[in-house]
C-alpha cells in the first residue's frame, strides 16, 4: 500500500491528460498533435450487461450496486486524465495527444486520497492520423461460489473485439458525423500480461508489449452486437 500511494503521489504531481470528446453536430477536423481514438467500454456481471456512467446502477443480487469508474495514465509524464465518461451505451470518442496510455478502473469515485486503481487496458494514440479504432473493451465479472474466490481483479476479466474497419467508422459516422479520411487501427492491449498500477515498470513493460502489438485476449467480429 506505501508502494500505492507513492505512486498516487506521482501521478498527481505530474499534471493532466488532456482529453477532449467529440460531440454530436460538430464537425470532425484534423488537430495538430492529437487524434480522436474510438470505441467502447462495455461491463457485465453474471453475464447482464449494465452501464455505470448512468445515474441508476445495476443492481446486484445482494442489493449493493456495481460501480465502475475510468481514467485514462499518460506512460511518458504519468500524467493522469479526469474520470472519462462514455455515452449510455459506452461508446467514446476522445481526442487525445500521441502517445501510450493505461486505462485505469476502480470500482470507488476518485476522491482526496483516491482509491486504489487496476490497469485495465493499454492503448497507443497513433501519430498522425485523424482517428483511431480501439475496439470494443468487454469487462466480464462472475459471482463466485460460496467459498471461492475469482482470480481476476475487481473490474474482473478483460477482452477485446474488433469489429471490421468499415462497420466501426460507419458506426461512429452515424452518430458522430465524417471522418475526413480513414481511421487507423489501434486496439486495446488488455489481458493477463497487462502490468499493474504498482508496477514501477509499468510505462516500460506497457511500451513493450504495445510495440509488440499486444493481441492478448482480442478477438475480430463481422457483426455488431
Amino acid at each position: 500500500m506505501k508502494q500505492l500511494a507513492i505512486a498516487l503521489a506521482l501521478v498527481a504531481a505530474s499534471g493532466c491528460v488532456t482529453v477532449t470528446y467529440q460531440r454530436a453536430g460538430q464537425r470532425i477536423t484534423p488537430r495538430t498533435g492529437q487524434t480522436l481514438v474510438f470505441g467502447r467500454v462495455r461491463f457485465s456481471h453474471d453475464g447482464q450487461e449494465f452501464f455505470p456512467w448512468n445515474t441508476d446502477l445495476f443492481p446486484t443480487s445482494a442489493g449493493t450496486r456495481i460501480e465502475r469508474h475510468l481514467w485514462l495514465l499518460g506512460l511518458g509524464r504519468r500524467a493522469i486524465s479526469a474520470e472519462l465518461h462514455p455515452d449510455p451505451d459506452g461508446s467514446l470518442a476522445i481526442w487525445l495527444a500521441s502517445g501510450d496510455y493505461a486505462l485505469l478502473g476502480s470500482i470507488e469515485r476518485s476522491t482526496t486520497g483516491a482509491p486504489p486503481y487496476e490497469v485495465v487496458a493499454l492503448v497507443r494514440v497513433p501519430a498522425g492520423a485523424v482517428a483511431a479504432y480501439a475496439g470494443e473493451l468487454m469487462m466480464h465479472t462472475e459471482t463466485p461460489p460460496e467459498g471461492l474466490s475469482l482470480s481476476h481483479g475487481e473490474l474482473g476479466q478483460a477482452s477485446v473485439l474488433v469489429l471490421p474497419i468499415a462497420i466501426a467508422r460507419a458506426t461512429l459516422e452515424q452518430r458522430l458525423g465524417t471522418l475526413p479520411q480513414e481511421p487507423v487501427l489501434s486496439p486495446w492491449c488488455a489481458g493477463d500480461f497487462v502490468p499493474g498500477f504498482s508496477d514501477p515498470h509499468l510505462a516500460r513493460r506497457g511500451r513493450e508489449l504495445l510495440d509488440r502489438g499486444c493481441d492478448t485476449n482480442v478477438s475480430t467480429d463481422s457483426s455488431y452486437p
